[in-house]
Order: C-alpha cells, then structure tokens, then sequence
C-alpha cells in the first residue's frame, strides 16, 4: 500500500489559485510536503443510546520511516429541534404550523485518544478497536399532546412568537374570504363569545350580530341558540326569495356583484334570487354552479375577524374529544464523528468518512 503523500508538484499547481478563496480538503488532512499516516475506521452502530458508549474499529500504516503514535476520536454535536401545532377548535378547518431547526451546540473536538501500544498488526496494517464516550445530556426529549397546559415548558420549548404567529394565520384564513364558510359558522357556535363582545363589534363596524344568546350550564344550549341565529336557505321557493342580484365584469376582469331589491326591473342583466338568511349570510343562488350557496357578507368579515382575534392559541389547539392539547415538540442530538491518526513526528492523517451517530 501507499502512503498518501501530497507532492510538491501539486502544491506548486495549488499556488496558482491562492487569491481564490477555494477550500482545499487536502490542506485539511495533510501537511505541504509531508508524509501522514493512511487510516480508515468503521463505527459498531450508528445509534448509540445517551450516556453509553460507541464502538469503533480503525485501522492505520505509516512508511517504515515513520511511527504511529496515537489514534483520537473526535466529535461535533449537532441538535435538531421540530415544533407543531394542529389547529382543533373546529374540525371543518386543518390547519397545522411547523418549526424546525438545526444547529451545531458543540463544534468538533476530541473526544477520546488511544496509545498506539493498543493496536494489533494484522499483517497489513495496525487494528484499533475502542469505544468512546457520550453525555447523557444528549438523551432526546419529546412534549406531545399533553393533557394540561403547561406555559413555561411551551416557552421552554417553543419559539418566540409562535402563538401569535399561528393565531394571525388561523385568523386569516378563516376571515380572507368565505372559502372556509362552515368552519367559520362552527367556531361561532363553539366558542363561547361573550354578548358585550358582539355588542362592541356591533357599535365598532355597523354590523347586526345577535347579542342575547343564551348562555347557561348547558352549553349545548348555546350551541343550538347560535346554529339557528346562523340560518341560510337550503330550497329554492319564491317565499324565500327576498331580493335579487346581477354580475359585471371590471376594467380589471373582476366580477362586481350588485345586490337589487325584489322589484327591480332591469331587462338588460340577468337577474339571480337572494334568499332568507341571517343578516351576515349572502344566500344566493349561483348560475355556474347550478346551486344555491351562502357566504359571509363582506361587510361583516372586520367584525369577525375581531372576534376570532380574541380566541388563544390554546383553546384553538385544544383537542375536546381526547382532552388534550394538538401540540408536540422534540429535540434530538447526533454527533457527526471523525478519526485521526498521529505518528511520532507529529504528522496527521484522518479518515476521510465522517460517521454520524444518533443518539437515543
């Protein structure tokens, strides 16, 4: 076998590129002109649980000229954190946010070494076998669905302005438009908004919300009083029929909707029914579906909007049929590990794999 040896040659031709700046993996691991021990090495397991010990086997050969003096292993520690949270207040909407990060917490340092007196010549080169040491430090942590809440392991673990961030996304997309129609209507069924909220939003943007729902130990009650303030028709009927509507196309290619009242008379558009339903449900039937729909009036999103503002990110996550709440979070270390061989003269060689060990 040869021994890896960088030749001046080569370093005359590297010259050429020193206003570069060009990382040279052969600087990392040999000298200019020097000679290095040749080594490779092998772990026992790529999982090692905290506070326990890897094994290794490696082996190593200098020229005749050269002796070995001692192996080491080294190791840089590198953490990986992922966070989520589900969005479970109502089931008509998913909703989940993610967070996930990676980091060195320990740059590469040596671990452990090894006298050469300990390895074992085979013939061809000399065997190291060895194991080499973990924290128990390192053992992985995982908060999931917990039953209670529990704010400063959350802050612990969780990062700054998560909550908000999720709530201003949840809130979003419940209020940018109807998309989400039903699972807006459950939330207000759901959530028990207090009467004065409704009033203020009432006052705040001239809107019409109900402000006697009736609350009592039951909350069942509550529930049912809302679902039949939040009516819409479902069967077309000309008793039904309390308005009208026709469509126009801006400079910009949107569709404008014209809402008419049910004596209008206009033989240029074509006019479409609006039907009973609450004050802030559009009912109406549409031409392209061939069906009646119902949304959220515009005028009324701002006032929703505020009001699902006030909802916390713990009761949107809490998860009522497993008491629980739909967040989870774990943190996890590996260690990325290397394998150096010294000799005498104190040249070094390393092996060129990089083995990655999980801790469990």
């Amino acid at each position: 076998m040869k021994l890896q040896y960088k030749l001046s040659i080569m370093a005359l031709g590297l010259m050429a590129f020193t206003s570069c700046d060009i990382h040279d993996p052969i600087d990392d691991v040999v000298d200019p002109g020097q000679y290095v021990p040749t080594c490779l090495w092998e772990v026992g397991s790529t999982t090692c649980k905290a506070g326990e010990s890897f094994t290794f086997q490696g082996k190593y050969y200098t020229e005749h000229e050269f002796t070995p003096d001692h192996s080491e292993v080294w190791y840089s520690v590198i953490r990986e954190e992922n966070a989520s949270a589900g969005m479970k207040l109502t089931s008509l909407m998913a909703y989940t946010k993610t967070y996930s990060k990676t980091d060195t917490v320990r740059s590469n340092q040596m671990i452990v070494s090894f006298p050469h007196s300990e390895a074992v010549w085979d013939g061809y080169e000399y065997v190291i076998t060895g194991e080499v040491p973990t924290s128990s430090n390192l053992a992985p942590l995982m908060w999931n669905t917990p039953d209670t809440w529990d704010q400063k392991r959350f802050d612990g673990y969780f990062p700054a302005n998560f909550k908000e961030e999720f709530c201003a996304d949840v809130v979003d997309r419940f209020t940018r438009d109807s998309t989400y129609y039903s699972a807006l209507r459950d939330v207000y069924m759901k959530y028990p908004f207090p009467n004065s909220q409704f009033a203020e939003v009432n006052t705040k943007y001239g809107v019409n919300l109900p402000t006697d729902i009736k609350y009592t130990e039951d909350e069942q009650e509550a529930v049912s009083d809302k679902s039949d303030r939040w009516f819409a028709t479902t069967e077309a009927s000309e008793a039904a029929i309390i308005g009208y509507y026709y469509k126009t196309v801006d400079a910009e290619g949107r569709t404008i909707i014209h809402e008419v009242p049910k004596d209008y008379v206009n033989p240029d558009v074509n006019l479409y029914p609006v039907y009973n339903a609450a004050d802030w449900v559009f009912c109406r039937y549409d031409d392209d579906l061939g069906a009646i729909i119902s949304t959220v009036r515009a005028k009324y999103m701002p006032a929703f909007k505020e009001l699902l503002q006030s909802v916390k990110f713990e009761e949107w996550t809490y998860d009522s049929g497993n008491r629980n709440y739909n967040i989870s979070f774990d943190r996890k270390y590996s260690l990325q590990s290397r394998f150096y061989v010294f000799d005498t003269a104190g040249n070094k060689g390393r092996a060129s794999d990089i083995r990655v060990i999980s801790i469990n």
